[in-house]
């Protein structure tokens, strides 16, 4: 196997100043860098991560923490801090549970983004009290070398309720997410808002899981099981908007002149359906670059603080 010894020898330079290059230490120069980095080339040099990571105390991986691995909103951050994170030469590990748990536990990342409601708060809070930084997304916590990122979920909701309000629609409903879903409270509190505004009634409330079976479900068991029917529902997710209309197709509710529609996150399907669907849209892969950016900043450049906050848009469509 070939050695930066190896290297160092066939360049003419010092093991030190071949380490020095290889690991882009300013100290050396671009073009004692670029020979080195030729030689290492040729001869198919690979540092040995282990050592190298041990000796700069720092893996350069940044975990990556979500629930689950189904539906498309998750693949889509993911992507976004991918891009982000090898623009500045760190790779990522995407775990969910007690595996992203003992990755922390471990120190075998140097800093994560969480989206997972299965890792506990005091395990956070003790991981990041011993210098590991965390950028939580579905909840608000505090502690040192902790940051928060947020949709704007209330505000956006409340705007769009108001505005079906307006539209005329006043028996509204709710197709909630789960209850231990920062996202899903929030933007059933912006929809609670519009509507104690207005006087109308909150007694509208379905409770799914984010996933479109769950919204094919409730979509039936609204139009089979009750004689007063909602005018509009609010989905707390695109996905579930999804199974509603499925569910409304077979039934042949016709959507929006018996019941309109609206959803949250603007997936890939949701402009694709019959009828497209009104929703929230929210950049995920730009709010992921921007997340890497940020706990990158953190780890190299000692940042102390970040400003990384997604404001969903409404986006119009035929389905209300």
């Amino acid at each position: 196997m070939v050695t930066i010894k190896d290297v160092a020898k066939k360049a003419g330079v010092s093991i030190s100043t071949a380490s020095y290059a290889i690991n882009n230490d300013p100290r050396i120069s671009k073009e004692t860098k670029e020979k080195i980095l030729e030689v290492a080339k040729k001869l198919n040099y690979h540092p040995y991560a282990a050592a190298r990571n041990l000796k700069r105390k720092r893996t350069n991986n940044i975990g990556v923490f979500v629930d689950g691995f189904t539906g498309p909103v998750y693949p889509r951050i993911i992507e976004g801090i991918h891009a982000g994170s090898r623009r500045n030469n760190f790779n990522i590990i995407v775990s969910t549970g007690q595996s992203a748990k003992a990755l922390l536990l471990e120190r075998q990342v140097d800093g994560a983004v969480v989206i997972d409601r299965g890792l506990d708060d005091e395990t956070l809070v003790h991981v990041a009290k011993h210098g590991v930084p965390i950028i939580v997304l579905d909840r608000d916590i505090s502690g040192k070398n902790i940051f928060t990122s947020m949709i704007n979920n209330e505000e956006v909701s409340y705007e769009l309720i108001v505005s079906m309000i307006k539209k005329g629609y006043r028996k509204i409903g709710y197709v909630a997410g789960p209850v231990t879903s920062y996202d899903n409270l929030h933007r059933f509190k912006g929809f609670i808002k519009a509507l104690t505004e207005y006087n109308l009634p909150t007694t509208y409330y379905y409770k799914g899981d984010f996933t479109k079976a769950s919204g094919y479900r409730i979509g039936k068991e609204i139009i089979e099981s009750s004689n007063d029917l909602p005018d509009f529902l609010f989905c707390a997710n695109d996905e579930m908007a999804i199974g509603v209309l499925d569910s409304f197709r077979e039934l042949n509710i016709k959507v929006p002149d018996d019941i309109a529609i609206a959803g949250f996150d603007n997936i890939e399907l949701s402009m694709y359906c019959t009828p497209k669907l009104t929703t929230v849209a929210i950049d995920h892969i730009k709010w992921g670059e921007e997340l890497a950016q940020a706990l990158v900043d953190i780890l190299v450049n000692n940042a102390t603080t970040i400003n990384v906050n997604t404001k969903g848009k409404i986006i119009y469509r035929e389905s209300c």
